[in-house]
């Protein structure tokens, strides 16, 4: 098993007044699997991510990684993160950037050289010697995804992460995914709100709401009852929507 969590409590906000609390019962990930957590803004899925990588501390519940409490670093040590919102060093280039981060896995320079030229051969980067602050939002995503997946790791924590990406640089970056999971049965842990993809990629989705989740299903279930994976979605928040409404 590479991620279960069990009883997991988060609340924010002060008592008697506006609070948030994410309460995950159960949630639990597969060896080798592709898992998506769907749900509107402001539900809970970074704030859950977060907490799996130790970076929110959960009010009380259990969480395994990679078969260790999640809290011990070895527990991390095969995990990488692409967080929704992040930062890179303006005035360096994407491969000085991917140089100084790639040093933090304990790689030499010949390996990480090795990996950058597969990646950027794989995401049809031209783009290693421009510099970050000259990017586009596109480039910074892909530079961004780059960096995620420039050490060989065990299991990848995705939230959102093709945003900004064009049809062609999307199915690129998915290619080289499929074809990793297949040689090195990496597991994904994916949050997205482009319903689209996961349709194409996702073994197992969980939908969360207000902090807990609602529902999951394998995509072979959904796509027996619902047909793709916005219409398992809109059944399930539709409805809700409307009564608000």
């Amino acid at each position: 098993m590479i991620l279960k969590a069990q009883n997991v409590s988060k609340t924010y906000g002060k008592s008697g007044g506006d609070s948030f609390t994410l309460q995950i019962d159960e949630f639990a990930i597969e060896e080798g699997s592709f898992t998506a957590i769907l749900g509107p803004n402001g539900s809970g899925k970074s704030t859950f991510l977060k907490i799996i990588l130790d970076l929110l501390f959960a009010d009380s519940g259990n969480i395994s990684l990679m078969g260790n409490p999640h809290k011990e670093k070895k527990a991390r040590a095969k995990v990488s993160y692409l967080p929704e919102n992040y930062s890179f060093p303006e005035h360096f280039t994407v491969k000085e950037m991917l140089h100084a981060f790639g040093d933090l896995k304990e790689s030499t320079p010949g390996e990480i050289d090795h990996k950058i030229s597969e990646l950027a051969n794989s995401f049809n980067v031209n783009f290693l010697n421009k510099k970050i602050k000259n990017l586009s939002k596109g480039m910074r995503q892909t530079a961004a995804l780059m960096h995620t997946f420039l050490a060989d790791d065990k299991f990848y924590i995705l939230d959102e992460p093709f945003n900004g990406l064009d049809a062609v640089q999307k199915k690129a970056i998915m290619d080289y995914i499929f074809s990793l999971q297949k040689k090195q049965n990496i597991s994904i842990l994916i949050t997205t709100h482009i319903l689209s993809d996961i349709d194409k990629t996702c073994d197992r989705l969980y939908l969360i709401d207000d902090g807990r989740i609602i529902n999951s299903a394998t995509k072979k279930d959904i796509q027996e009852q619902f047909g793709t994976v916005e219409n398992y979605y809109i059944n399930h928040f539709e409805t809700k929507d409307s009564a608000i409404s």
